[in-house]
Protein backbone atom coordinates (compact mmCIF):
# COMPACT_ATOMS: atom_id res chain seq x y z
CA UNK A 1 0.00 0.00 0.00
CA UNK A 2 1.17 3.58 -0.52
CA UNK A 3 2.46 5.64 2.40
CA UNK A 4 -0.29 8.50 1.78
CA UNK A 5 -3.38 6.21 1.96
CA UNK A 6 -1.93 3.82 4.80
CA UNK A 7 -1.55 6.89 6.96
CA UNK A 8 -4.70 8.63 5.80
CA UNK A 9 -6.27 4.84 6.71
CA UNK A 10 -4.91 5.06 10.19
CA UNK A 11 -5.49 8.21 10.81
CA UNK A 12 -9.41 7.62 9.76
CA UNK A 13 -9.46 4.75 12.56
CA UNK A 14 -7.40 6.54 15.29
CA UNK A 15 -9.60 9.85 14.24
CA UNK A 16 -12.93 7.48 15.02
CA UNK A 17 -11.68 6.01 17.97
CA UNK A 18 -10.23 8.63 20.00
CA UNK A 19 -11.52 11.42 18.41
CA UNK A 20 -9.42 14.10 16.67
CA UNK A 21 -8.53 16.21 19.22
CA UNK A 22 -7.28 13.28 21.19
CA UNK A 23 -5.32 11.44 18.41
CA UNK A 24 -1.76 13.19 17.88
CA UNK A 25 0.37 13.43 14.83
CA UNK A 26 2.79 11.38 16.89
CA UNK A 27 0.11 8.70 17.46
CA UNK A 28 -0.55 8.50 13.54
CA UNK A 29 2.63 8.16 12.76
CA UNK A 30 3.73 4.95 15.63
CA UNK A 31 0.44 3.44 14.41
CA UNK A 32 1.23 3.65 10.76
CA UNK A 33 5.00 2.89 11.24
CA UNK A 34 6.47 6.23 9.48
CA UNK A 35 8.10 9.50 10.43
CA UNK A 36 6.02 12.23 11.66
CA UNK A 37 7.43 13.97 9.01
CA UNK A 38 6.37 11.92 6.65
CA UNK A 39 2.98 13.16 7.54
CA UNK A 40 3.70 16.65 7.37
CA UNK A 41 5.20 15.89 3.68
CA UNK A 42 2.34 14.48 2.47
CA UNK A 43 -0.59 16.58 4.45
CA UNK A 44 1.22 19.73 5.81
CA UNK A 45 -1.01 19.34 9.10
CA UNK A 46 -3.35 17.21 11.10
CA UNK A 47 -6.00 19.81 9.95
CA UNK A 48 -5.49 19.12 6.34
CA UNK A 49 -5.22 15.46 6.90
CA UNK A 50 -8.56 15.46 8.39
CA UNK A 51 -9.80 17.23 5.40
CA UNK A 52 -7.95 14.65 3.03
CA UNK A 53 -9.53 12.16 5.04
CA UNK A 54 -13.16 13.44 5.07
CA UNK A 55 -13.18 14.56 0.99
CA UNK A 56 -11.62 11.29 0.09
CA UNK A 57 -14.34 9.33 2.50
CA UNK A 58 -16.97 11.20 0.76
CA UNK A 59 -15.54 10.49 -2.63
CA UNK A 60 -15.62 6.86 -2.11
CA UNK A 61 -19.04 7.04 -0.22
CA UNK A 62 -20.71 8.65 -3.77
CA UNK A 63 -18.63 6.61 -5.89
CA UNK A 64 -20.48 3.24 -4.15
CA UNK A 65 -23.79 4.60 -3.78
CA UNK A 66 -23.90 6.21 -7.37
CA UNK A 67 -26.72 4.99 -8.98
CA UNK A 68 -27.95 3.61 -6.11
CA UNK A 69 -31.00 5.51 -6.03
CA UNK A 70 -31.62 6.10 -9.43
CA UNK A 71 -34.20 4.24 -11.80
CA UNK A 72 -36.68 3.02 -8.95
CA UNK A 73 -40.15 3.05 -8.30
CA UNK A 74 -41.64 5.06 -5.48
CA UNK A 75 -41.69 2.42 -2.82
CA UNK A 76 -38.11 1.11 -3.93
CA UNK A 77 -36.64 4.42 -3.35
CA UNK A 78 -38.25 4.38 0.23
CA UNK A 79 -36.75 1.34 0.93
CA UNK A 80 -33.37 2.28 -0.54
CA UNK A 81 -32.90 5.02 1.55
CA UNK A 82 -34.15 3.31 5.20
CA UNK A 83 -31.66 0.25 3.96
CA UNK A 84 -28.73 3.25 3.29
CA UNK A 85 -27.95 4.08 6.67
CA UNK A 86 -27.36 0.12 7.38
CA UNK A 87 -25.28 -0.22 3.74
CA UNK A 88 -22.84 3.10 4.18
CA UNK A 89 -21.83 2.04 7.96
CA UNK A 90 -21.25 -1.25 7.02
CA UNK A 91 -19.19 -0.38 3.92
CA UNK A 92 -17.57 2.41 5.51
CA UNK A 93 -17.76 2.00 9.59
CA UNK A 94 -14.67 3.68 10.70
CA UNK A 95 -15.60 6.94 7.83
CA UNK A 96 -19.23 7.25 9.45
CA UNK A 97 -18.04 7.11 13.05
CA UNK A 98 -15.58 9.85 12.20
CA UNK A 99 -18.62 11.43 10.63
CA UNK A 100 -20.47 11.70 13.44
CA UNK A 101 -17.97 13.05 15.80
CA UNK A 102 -17.29 15.92 13.05
CA UNK A 103 -20.66 17.58 12.62
CA UNK A 104 -19.31 20.68 13.91
CA UNK A 105 -16.56 20.65 11.44
CA UNK A 106 -17.21 22.35 8.19
CA UNK A 107 -15.43 20.46 5.40
CA UNK A 108 -17.36 17.45 7.21
CA UNK A 109 -20.48 19.60 7.44
CA UNK A 110 -20.73 20.65 3.83
CA UNK A 111 -19.23 17.86 2.32
CA UNK A 112 -22.56 15.84 3.94
CA UNK A 113 -24.59 18.16 2.81
CA UNK A 114 -23.56 17.89 -0.86
CA UNK A 115 -23.80 13.85 -0.78
CA UNK A 116 -27.44 14.57 0.68
CA UNK A 117 -28.25 17.20 -1.39
CA UNK A 118 -30.60 14.69 -4.28
CA UNK A 119 -32.58 12.57 -1.55
CA UNK A 120 -34.94 15.17 -0.46
CA UNK A 121 -36.55 15.66 -3.89
CA UNK A 122 -36.39 12.37 -4.83
CA UNK A 123 -38.67 11.31 -1.75
CA UNK A 124 -40.65 13.98 -2.05
CA UNK A 125 -41.65 13.19 -5.97
CA UNK A 126 -41.74 9.78 -3.95
CA UNK A 127 -44.02 10.03 -1.53
CA UNK A 128 -45.99 12.45 -3.83
CA UNK A 129 -46.42 9.49 -6.26
CA UNK A 130 -47.47 7.02 -3.61
CA UNK A 131 -50.29 9.27 -2.67
CA UNK A 132 -49.05 10.53 0.75
CA UNK A 133 -51.30 13.71 1.87
CA UNK A 134 -47.57 15.30 2.71
CA UNK A 135 -45.33 14.43 1.05
CA UNK A 136 -42.62 17.66 2.00
CA UNK A 137 -43.34 16.30 5.77
CA UNK A 138 -42.64 12.70 5.31
CA UNK A 139 -39.23 13.42 3.45
CA UNK A 140 -38.37 15.58 6.35
CA UNK A 141 -39.47 13.20 8.73
CA UNK A 142 -37.71 9.92 7.08
CA UNK A 143 -34.34 12.00 6.60
CA UNK A 144 -34.34 12.63 10.02
CA UNK A 145 -34.54 9.24 10.73
CA UNK A 146 -32.09 8.07 8.48
CA UNK A 147 -29.66 10.93 9.60
CA UNK A 148 -30.48 9.11 13.35
CA UNK A 149 -30.28 5.66 12.10
CA UNK A 150 -26.25 6.40 10.80
CA UNK A 151 -24.84 8.31 13.74
CA UNK A 152 -26.47 5.19 15.79
CA UNK A 153 -24.86 2.62 13.59
CA UNK A 154 -22.29 4.03 13.24
CA UNK A 155 -21.88 4.56 16.85
CA UNK A 156 -22.73 0.81 17.40
CA UNK A 157 -25.52 1.37 19.19
CA UNK A 158 -27.19 -1.59 19.63
CA UNK A 159 -31.19 -0.68 19.16
CA UNK A 160 -30.40 -0.16 15.31
CA UNK A 161 -30.81 -3.67 14.74
CA UNK A 162 -31.63 -5.04 10.90
CA UNK A 163 -35.22 -6.14 12.81
CA UNK A 164 -35.85 -2.19 12.89
CA UNK A 165 -34.78 -1.24 9.94
CA UNK A 166 -38.08 -3.82 9.10
CA UNK A 167 -39.87 -2.12 11.51
CA UNK A 168 -39.36 1.19 9.94
CA UNK A 169 -40.31 -0.26 6.55
CA UNK A 170 -43.59 -1.47 7.68
CA UNK A 171 -44.81 2.35 8.59
CA UNK A 172 -44.42 2.81 4.43
CA UNK A 173 -46.74 0.44 2.80
CA UNK A 174 -47.72 0.50 -0.89
CA UNK A 175 -49.99 3.13 -1.13
CA UNK A 176 -53.19 2.74 -3.34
Amino acid sequence: MNRKPHIATTALQLFADKGFENTSTQLIAKEAAVSEALIFKYFGSKERLLDYIIKSGYKRVIEQNRGRLLNNSPQELVYKIIDLPYEMVREEPYFWKLQSRLIDVETARKQHEQFLHPMPALLTEAFRQLGYPQPEMETRFLLGLVDALWKGLANTRPEFTPEMRDFIKTKYPQQA
